[in-house]
């Protein structure tokens, strides 16, 4: 039997060179979730759009599916199955709040009929095929300080106020002080 003996200079190489790797690829998730905190935080989930493709990580994946899902029970879904499947003690709390405002917006059903029966009325800044060329929208908006979301809807991205108005005069008024065109979407 022969043994293979690996001068103690050559190992340190080789470890040398590991580590950095593995450091990387650990220091990667955490970025990530990071960044989707930190996203969330500032109001500017669409920017998740970019990160999703980047992703590789289970629970990462899921909380961006969920942050970025239009439908309310799924998005609880996904939320309920990082919690389950993918515990991440970053991102635990997020889904946990996100539930939590889900299960209270459930719970106060009288207040969601009126909401809902009450005509609501927003602006809409634009409306693109190109995601990119949405969030540039949003990005110059949000730099003059208004709050807007991009809504995807039959394969468009609308750049849309994030202020809700009960009357279409009160959009108006509000579309006349702003530095950019809009104009004002009926949602029902």
């Amino acid at each position: 039997m022969t043994v293979l003996k690996i001068p103690a200079l050559v190992l340190l190489f080789i470890c040398l060179q590991i580590l950095p790797a593995v450091s990387r690829a650990v220091e990667q998730k955490t970025v990530y979730s990071t960044q989707i905190l930190q996203y969330v935080q500032k109001d500017k989930v669409y920017l998740l759009e970019n990160l999703r493709s980047r992703v590789t990580n289970n629970s990462e994946k899921t909380v961006i599916d969920a942050l970025l899902a239009e439908d309310g029970p799924q998005a609880a879904r996904l939320f309920r199955k990082q919690l389950q499947d993918y515990p991440d003690p970053v991102l635990d709390s997020l889904s946990k709040a996100r539930l939590a405002a889900y299960q209270q917006a459930l719970s106060s059903k009288s207040e969601t009929r009126t909401v809902l029966s009450r005509r609501t009325f927003i602006l809409q800044f634009g409306s693109f095929s190109s995601l990119k060329n949405a969030q540039e929208l949003a990005g110059r908006l949000a730099a003059k300080s208004t709050p807007v979301r991009i809504y995807q809807s039959k394969g468009q991205y609308k750049v849309r106020s994030k202020k809700v108005f009960s009357t279409r005069n009160q959009a108006e008024a509000w579309s006349k002080k702003l530095p950019f065109d809009s104009y004002v979407v009926h949602l029902r």
